[in-house]
């Protein structure tokens, strides 16, 4: 291995530590309300690091073809010192600000499609309902009336034969009525306590 592999390789492994300890404190801030205790828990850490040792072992076989010498693990190590000591307040104070500038964006675009998809598809929907029970109610009334209108004829008939009928053909015709009346009560009782 040639002395400036070797120098690249430093030179990448200090940036590659430089970047766990940023990955790290992301991964703390973005998943700060996860249960520890959980075996969830222990799924994204294993997850996490095995993702982050994928990415350095890219990086060094980009570099050197993957070759571990004592060197790679100290350059990481600084690196990530490096890290703590002289970028960590400042990227922690730029993770805040990103995640309340995607945070914003996202609320923006939510509200966004609610109001250009989500609320003109409800208000049609609202209209289409009322000028539906708008018809239903017209064509009620229409229909209603227009049985008044063609019983109308047949019901002055039927009172003015009711009113020439002798009296004990009345009296007979109202007990009939009251009789029939009476089925229909207990038929409709019958049902209700079978139902219940």
């Amino acid at each position: 291995m040639t002395l400036t592999t070797q120098f690249m390789t430093m030179i990448v492994m200090i940036s590659g530590g430089i970047y766990v300890g940023a990955a790290v404190d992301t991964f703390e801030r973005l998943f700060f309300k996860r249960n520890k205790k959980s075996w969830l828990e222990l799924v994204w850490q294993l997850a996490f690091w095995v993702a982050q040792a994928a990415l350095l072992f890219f990086l060094l076989f980009l570099v050197n073809y993957g070759e571990l010498r004592l060197y790679v693990f100290i350059a990481v190590i600084c690196g990530y010192s490096a890290y703590r000591a002289l970028f960590q307040t400042r990227y922690k104070k730029l993770l805040e600000y990103m995640i309340r500038f995607v945070t914003q964006l996202m609320t923006f675009f939510a509200r966004l499609f609610n109001a250009v998809i989500i609320w003109p598809i409800r208000t049609i929907i609202m209209v289409i309902a009322s000028l539906l029970i708008a018809v239903y109610k017209v064509i009620y009334k229409g229909i209603h009336l227009l049985f008044l209108v063609v019983l109308y004829p047949f019901l002055l008939v039927f009172r003015l034969i009711w009113k020439l009928l002798p009296k004990k053909l009345k009296k007979n015709l109202s007990k009939t009525a009251g009789f029939w009346v009476k089925i229909k009560n207990t038929i409709n009782k019958w049902k209700e306590r079978k139902r219940k």
